[in-house]
């Protein structure tokens, strides 16, 4: 469950535009400014004027949301729109496992699925559902070992990947750069800038966080809507600072 589950016919339909576009260009001569400088940071260091360009969907669950060959080489780039933007969601039982995998405390994940279902379980099962504020404000030492323990930095690189750039499906292609915003307008930054951004990144919040990234469940369903019941058990990615920090990013990029 790579990419992220719900209403997004939004983000889709900008992918479109964006692979149409370039289809309908053909040519690096062709595109505009906003999309020349794209490529050329894409492509770094390879020749592509006059050069064929072509961008396609790639197929399946995966990061990426636009493959573009020019030269004989492709990029993969994961392209987003707007703001607070949901980068990742899974089942919360394989997010769990993951966890487990990276040497994550079993205390730290009972923690973690006591903030995901707010109803004193870790399993969904329990009382009175409350939300996530009223659970982290009733919780500081929870949420202190908790984050304290997201944010090491071999585990952060580790978690970066699977939220952004690889997922949880293997094997699948790497984004090799976000794309944030449109065909006529749009920050990006390569997945080194990324990592080693969001690495150097201190986050105070009472959130649960990885750097500037935060976790949530995908719907607390507190109202107990049966139609939304399953949501309860998935969990979400969310970079609601995204624009913000590509632009910190390319405001230092040599």
């Amino acid at each position: 469950m790579a990419r992220t589950i719900g209403d997004n016919s939004d983000g889709f339909a900008n992918e479109t535009e964006i692979i149409n576009y370039i289809n309908t260009a053909k040519y690096y001569e062709n595109l505009n400014g906003n999309m020349k400088a794209f490529l050329s940071f894409l492509f770094r260091g390879i020749s592509i004027d006059g050069f064929s360009i072509h961008a396609t969907k790639p197929a399946g669950m995966v990061k990426p949301d636009v493959a573009i060959t020019i030269n004989k080489e492709t990029r993969y780039v994961s392209v987003k729109k707007g703001s607070g933007n949901s980068v990742h969601q899974e089942k919360l039982d394989i997010f769990e496992n993951y966890l487990r995998y990276c040497g994550i405390s079993e205390t730290v994940i009972t923690y973690l699925k006591e903030f995901h279902y707010g109803d004193g379980s870790t399993d969904g099962n329990g009382g009175n559902r409350i939300s996530a504020n009223d659970w982290l404000s009733t919780n500081d030492r929870k949420v202190t070992e908790i984050n304290r323990a997201f944010s090491t930095p071999d585990f952060l690189a580790s978690f970066f990947d699977r939220v952004l750039f690889i997922g949880n499906v293997s094997p699948a292609p790497v984004v090799d750069a976000v794309f944030h915003g449109n065909i006529n307008n749009a920050l990006w930054a390569s997945r080194k800038e990324i990592i080693t951004y969001l690495l150097n990144q201190r986050n105070t919040s009472s959130n649960i966080h990885f750097s500037k990234l935060t976790y949530q469940m995908w719907n607390r369903n507190l109202n107990y809507n049966p139609n939304t019941a399953n949501r309860r058990h998935v969990m979400q990615i969310k970079w609601a600072s995204m624009s913000d920090d590509l632009m910190c990013i390319k405001r230092t990029r040599r």
